[in-house]
């Protein structure tokens, strides 16, 4: 249920606020972090109820912030006349500084749950586990303070594109770190589990797809597939 709630919501973000996003972000900025701060209190306190049961895993288990990751890396592989391009390129910088804003709330969770018990935890598969959730914080906060346009100013355009190249091996690091955190939960049996390793995989997988595709066509000098796909479809 919580995949579908951060879907709509990812969607309704991008599709409905496309124009005030680009034109006034800081708000939306600031309602990310307020949303990020009242996840945090919830979670000190104890908040219980369905609004705060559908709340708290988009924010703990990151699947708002994937998602909308996954629409920032989506928009590269989409051909370069597609309708949903040219309406989501304009935002994709600003998407990815919200990604990393509500991400924040699921590394400060696991934080204050692993930071306490630092000195036993690198063993075996925790140790694995920190270690990849420390360079995904490190390559995340990389990615995100050069996404502001100050910065982005500051540094040379292929400066610029080579840090931003560390998006592709960021992506697949979330999906990696998130595959372990639900795998053993998974493999007790838990269907809430099972059912998100599948969306994240398929997400993954179909980027990981037309990626390839793009890459290809972008070689050959022919349309990607998801480029013909919307075309035909638009036709």
């Amino acid at each position: 249920m919580r995949f579908i709630v951060a879907l709509v919501l990812s969607f309704a973000l991008v599709w409905a606020c496309a124009k005030p996003l680009k034109k006034y972000p800081v708000p939306f900025y600031l309602a990310a972090i307020a949303l990020v701060a009242l996840y945090c209190w919830g979670t000190s306190v104890g908040v219980r109820g369905d609004a705060w049961s559908l709340f708290q895993p988009l924010m703990q288990r990151c699947a708002l912030a994937f998602l909308l990751f996954s629409i920032v890396m989506f928009v590269g592989v989409l051909g370069e006349k597609s309708a949903l391009r040219t309406r989501l390129m304009p935002i994709r910088r600003q998407l990815s500084i919200l990604a990393c804003i509500f991400a924040v709330g699921h590394i400060v969770f696991y934080g204050a749950s692993y930071i306490p018990r630092i000195s036993s935890a690198f063993t075996g598969n925790l140790a694995f586990s920190l270690g990849l959730a420390a360079l995904i914080t490190a390559l995340m906060t990389v990615l995100c303070v050069t996404s502001f346009q100050i910065v982005k100013h500051g540094m040379s355009a292929a400066a610029w594109k080579r840090v931003q190249r560390l998006a592709y091996p960021f992506y697949l690091l979330i999906y990696v770190h998130l595959a372990l955190l639900l795998m053993p939960s998974a493999l007790a049996g838990n269907q809430v589990a099972v059912i998100s390793i599948v969306v994240y995989s398929v997400i993954v997988g179909a980027y990981a797809v037309l990626r390839v595709a793009k890459a290809l066509a972008d070689r050959s000098g022919a349309p990607a597939p998801s480029e013909l796909e919307l075309e035909t479809t638009a036709a």
